[in-house]
């Protein structure tokens, strides 16, 4: 299927009869989607560029309000949108880099790649850096994308490609990302003799403890040396947590297991809570009462040990997550819908859960954001008149589903 036409790839795809053992033709089909996939890509870049290019042409700062559009109409964060925004300004430099992205020769994370390596380029240097990858397009592995670009980077501007290194090694960041059962990972990005200096100190003294008896894996070890250096807690003084009881009505009265969130990380299973609550220096329980019909937070009771900002830790435990359409960032501000200034009541139905990013495009001149069915939803105007919708998550399934 390579020579067929992008547009007639859909009817000879459906076409395939697919009665060979081996499942040769179904290779052959995935390889002609995986074609369209490349295709559909650069054309979405080519869109993006262009609206940015016309948004610029009003004299206007578009990076942040284009980012946000084309967030939405993709149903992704802000940040997503914000890193195709620059890979689809950096490639429309690259004629040659996005044609053979279009013809479906090169891997979307190919030119990816190639994007990343030049964001700190003049748009000269950009298209002979597009000039000089010309002749290696085709199959092009992510790895060896970068790794080619970045040579002829630094050949052709070696302050420009030092400046993007003092860049990188500024970008410090600690990240959290939830895992089952429980578990979170804790993600570190820096220098990387800085990065390499903390796992080796770990390790080293890890392996120090283990020659002296202790029965702990490395792995083990390294952690709760961390833990201790950074929180002073051992293993078995844990810190402080607070755990939300998710309850329905017809729970609210009854015994049945429910489940249980750890703020900050999602949901946990009785047993694991328990033993939290167990082990922990203080634990603060708060039940949450949840819609039979959609499962959405409705209610929070208010007796807790320890109590402060009470609407604040609902509405970041009603919406879980920033409430932008298609956004799914961790909560930074709690937001009046309607603005305060403006007559917005600070009320729980005029509030809505928000990432940094998406505070600030909210603000931005032709957005706008309106509440829909008593706070359940929120709807967001984009300046181009489209309209996005964000419901309240239901933090357990709705009760008709648990029937069925």
């Amino acid at each position: 299927m390579e020579d067929v036409p992008f547009e007639q790839l859909l009817t000879a795809i459906a076409a395939v009869e697919h009665d060979d053992v081996l499942g040769g033709s179904r290779i052959d089909v995935i390889a002609a989607l995986e074609r369209l996939v490349r295709h559909a890509t650069a054309l979405q870049l080519e869109q993006v560029a262009a609206l940015h290019a016309e948004r610029a042409g009003t004299g206007m700062d578009a990076t942040l309000t284009v980012a946000g559009e084309v967030a939405m109409a993709r149903g992704v964060s802000p940040s997503a949108g914000g890193t195709q925004l620059g890979h689809a300004v950096t490639l429309a430099a690259m004629p040659t880099v996005l044609s053979a992205l279009r013809s479906g020769r090169l891997p979307v994370t190919s030119a990816h790649a190639v994007s990343r390596e030049c964001g700190a380029l003049s748009l000269d240097d950009v298209a002979q850096v597009d000039a000089e990858l010309a002749p290696h397009l085709d199959g092009l592995t992510p790895r060896r994308a970068a790794d080619l670009a970045r040579h002829v980077v630094v050949g052709l501007d070696p302050e420009a490609a030092h400046e993007r290194a003092k860049q990188a090694r500024a970008d410090k960041r600690v990240e959290l990302s939830p895992e089952p059962d429980g578990v979170a990972a804790l993600w570190v990005r820096g220098p990387a003799e800085d990065v390499l200096t903390i796992r080796e100190s770990l390790w080293h003294r890890a392996e120090t403890a283990r020659a002296a008896g202790d029965v702990r894996s490395v792995s083990q070890l390294m952690f709760d040396t961390l833990l201790t250096d950074v929180t002073g807690l051992t293993p078995g003084r844990k810190p402080a947590v607070e755990l939300q009881l998710v309850l329905d009505a017809p729970t609210l009265v009854g015994d049945a297991d429910e489940p249980v969130e750890l703020v900050g990380y999602g949901p946990l299973t009785p047993a694991v809570a328990e033993h939290l609550v167990a082990h922990a220096r203080d634990a603060s329980v708060r039940r949450l009462l949840t819609d039979p019909v959609d499962g959405a937070l409705v209610a929070r009771d208010p007796r807790r040990r320890r109590f402060s900002g009470a609407d604040t830790g609902f509405v970041r435990s009603r919406d879980g997550r920033c409430r932008q359409p298609g956004c799914d960032c961790r909560i930074r501000h709690v937001d009046h819908v309607r603005a305060f200034t403006e007559g917005g009541a600070t009320t729980l139905d005029n509030a809505q859960g928000l990432c940094v990013r998406s505070h600030t495009i909210k603000h931005l001149p032709g957005w706008s954001v309106q509440v829909r069915g008593r706070g359940r939803e929120v709807e967001w105007t984009t300046p181009t008149g489209h309209r996005y919708r964000s419901g309240v998550p239901p933090v357990r399934p709705p009760l008709a589903r648990l029937r069925t």
